[in-house]
């Protein structure tokens, strides 16, 4: 997760690989002084140039501003024009030439201009404030410029701008089914280029947008059907639990179709980053719903609208899920580790729906207990150290919260430690007896490409 982490880690890795032959001894140094001098100056002038460029746009922006009535209407707009197109210009010589972070950087900085230039308009002709008229336009320019440039400082322009406008457009009730369609086709503008132009930034703002459009549409489908509590929390622990499982498990799934069928073309490294990121953002929010399922939901409302289940956010996502489970769990037969994974996030995704069938806070508590336990396990397996950072955080605010519960009676105590304590030992247990077996446990993970068997 952070740099020292990976080099840490890299320390001991070497050392198995060096043991195992796998790596020399010349080869393990040479690897481990490079690292040692690699401190993060070769990042840092273009990290000094981005900031630089995001204040000479400020500056302009300022110096506009303050001499406000002094500049003539029509310089100011050929003004705007013109720093757009020296930049590109400026931007695409810089990219024939070969210096692709520089063209990078003039590409924001002409995406800043775009933006600027739309509020400065809207003041010089009195246009009526319109925050997602300005956010649709000024993503719509971002994604211009991303898309003709290969700029990543323009896709963060264009993906910041389209959450801002998928907030701040027409109220739930007066959404139109194009303004639904144009956020579909926007958010799948975003998802590509963050997998044509590789960049961790990218991925995670596509994800944000990912959910955020999910959300609009389970709000949207809520008012339709003019929805209570018990309606709301039914179909949002279906859709966003279905879309959890989904992200966690469409990396595994295309790595076991591709060992079950060698003819399939092999994933881009953009694809791949992708997934991966996908598949930890999944695993964070599977976690969270976890939480929320046993915490939060029962206290804002006890009666659950199992109707709910049936409406389009949430049949979809619920159904796709399962599918996925399902064929996870049939292809992987022969892969303990890969089982483990699907079984883990099954359980965790039946302790997500467990309020929507029961109220019971022993049977919620059991399932949300075991879903994180087997999470923890999961992660530790995989040796995955941020989501064992995920997991360990879920299981220890649900330890508290049932430590809180049970505290007034030392039997509720006693029952809450033998439950925790027999879940513990019988996850050793299984875990032992299959580490024993000794049978072959290739990774599904991305990113730990183990030899399969």
């Amino acid at each position: 997760m952070f740099d020292w982490a990976y080099r840490k880690r890299l320390k001991e890795d070497l050392e198995d690989w060096v043991a195992k032959g796998w790596v020399s001894s010349s080869g393990a140094a040479s690897i481990l002084r490079e690292q040692e001098q690699e401190d993060g100056r070769s990042r840092l002038p273009m990290a000094l140039a981005g900031i630089g460029m995001i204040c000479v746009a400020l500056a302009l922006f300022a110096f506009i501003a303050a001499n406000w009535a002094a500049i003539p209407k029509i310089a100011k707009l050929v003004g705007i024009a013109a720093l757009l197109v020296v930049s590109h210009l400026l931007a695409a010589r810089a990219a024939a030439s070969g210096r692709k972070g520089i063209a990078d950087l003039l590409t924001g900085f002409a995406t800043l201009v775009f933006v600027g230039g739309m509020a400065l308009v809207g003041q010089i002709f009195h246009l009526p404030e319109d925050w997602a008229g300005g956010a649709f336009l000024v993503c719509m320019g971002g994604l211009a410029a991303a898309w003709l440039t290969g700029s990543r400082a323009s896709l963060t322009v264009a993906a910041i701008a389209a959450l801002t406008w998928q907030v701040s457009r027409a109220d739930l009730g007066e959404a139109t089914a194009w303004q639904d369609l144009v956020g579909v086709a926007i958010l799948i503008a975003v998802f590509a280029h963050a997998i044509v132009a590789p960049a961790r930034l990218s991925r995670w703002l596509a994800i944000a947008l990912l959910w955020m459009t999910f959300g609009r549409w389970l709000g949207e489908i809520a008012d339709l059907h003019s929805a209570d509590d018990g309606f709301v929390l039914a179909m949002s622990l279906a859709g966003a639990g279905g879309l959890a499982v989904i992200m966690v498990l469409i990396d595994p799934i295309a790595d076991l179709c591709v060992k079950w069928n060698s003819s399939l073309p092999a994933r881009s490294h953009g694809r791949w980053l992708m997934s991966r990121s996908l598949q930890d953002a999944g695993f964070l929010v599977l976690n969270g719903l976890v939480v929320t399922a046993l915490i939060v939901v029962p206290e804002i409302a006890s009666d659950i609208d199992a109707a709910a289940l049936w409406t389009v956010p949430a049949l979809a996502p619920l159904a796709v899920a399962c599918v996925l489970l399902g064929a996870g769990l049939l292809l992987s037969y022969k892969t303990a580790k890969a089982q483990a994974l699907f079984g883990a996030t099954g359980l965790a995704f039946v302790a997500v729906m467990m309020p929507v069938f029961t109220s019971s806070t022993l049977v919620l508590a059991a399932a949300s207990m075991a879903a994180l336990v087997g999470l923890c396990s999961l992660a530790t397996w995989f040796n995955n150290r941020y989501w064992m950072l995920c997991s360990y955080i879920g299981l220890t605010a649900v330890a508290l919260w049932l430590l809180q519960v049970t505290i007034g009676t030392l039997l509720g105590q006693s029952v809450f430690f033998l439950v925790a304590g027999v879940l513990l030992l019988g996850v050793a247990l299984w875990l032992a007896r299959i580490f024993r077996s000794g049978r072959p446990a290739p990774s599904v993970r991305t990113g730990e490409k183990e030899a399969v068997s």
